[in-house]
């Protein structure tokens, strides 16, 4: 157990997790559905957590978070930007999935959230502050490197749009957690920006047809 606690022990845990498996699927060099990867360390770290004594359960509440109205304006800026992009740049793809197949969008709106959203951020801000945070002194180069690591593992999706706004979505949700220690709070946040964009039109970019993230 002792090794376990060790910082080498877990920056060798961090590069085979967080490095290793996104390399892997992406060489495909496992036939399995790449969602079975992401929900199989989800519920093992989730498992890993409860049991942890040193883990405060807190994490899974709110917290009497009060910077909501900030966030929804930050979500409200991307929302405009972002449409005003698709707009210009493919507008063939504005809006395409609520029009044109509208079961599969609410699908979509459901269980992208619960499947993709929830899970990530557990693994990503529950799990990696938790385990990882003690590993850097600096908070910002933490941070920056929770937001790689997050940008990193999108690379399944071969594309650099995905990379890109995962990188600034890594940082901003790892800032969210970092300032309302709530899973919650994160997960809300995540499911806002995850779910506008297969709505605008650039899910695409954020879906693999052997099974995405």
């Amino acid at each position: 157990m002792e090794l376990i606690k060790t910082k080498s022990f877990r920056w060798i845990e961090l590069i085979l997790v967080f490095i290793g498996i996104p390399l892997i699927y992406y060489y495909n060099l496992i036939p399995f559905h790449k969602s079975i990867p992401l929900l199989a360390v989800f519920s093992l770290f989730l498992f890993i957590l409860i049991k942890d004594k040193s883990f405060s359960s807190r994490i899974f509440g709110f917290n009497r978070f009060l910077g909501w109205k900030y966030l929804l304006l930050r979500f409200l800026a991307f929302a405009i930007l972002s449409g005003i992009a698709v707009f210009v740049f493919s507008k063939e793809y504005l809006f395409i999935l609520p029009k044109e197949h509208p079961k599969l969008w609410l699908l979509i709106m459901v269980f992208y959230p619960v499947w993709s959203a929830y899970p990530q951020e557990l693994i990503y801000r529950s799990w990696f502050f938790h385990r990882y945070e003690g590993l850097v002194k600096k908070q910002w180069l933490f941070i920056a490197i929770n937001a790689v690591l997050f940008s990193f593992s999108h690379i399944i999706f071969e594309n650099w749009l995905a990379i890109v706004l995962t990188f600034f979505g890594g940082i901003m949700f790892a800032l969210t957690y970092k300032k309302s220690n709530s899973l919650l709070v994160v997960f809300a946040e995540h499911m806002l920006y995850g779910n506008w964009i297969f709505t605008i039109g650039i899910g695409q970019y954020f879906y693999a047809p052997t099974g995405g993230f």
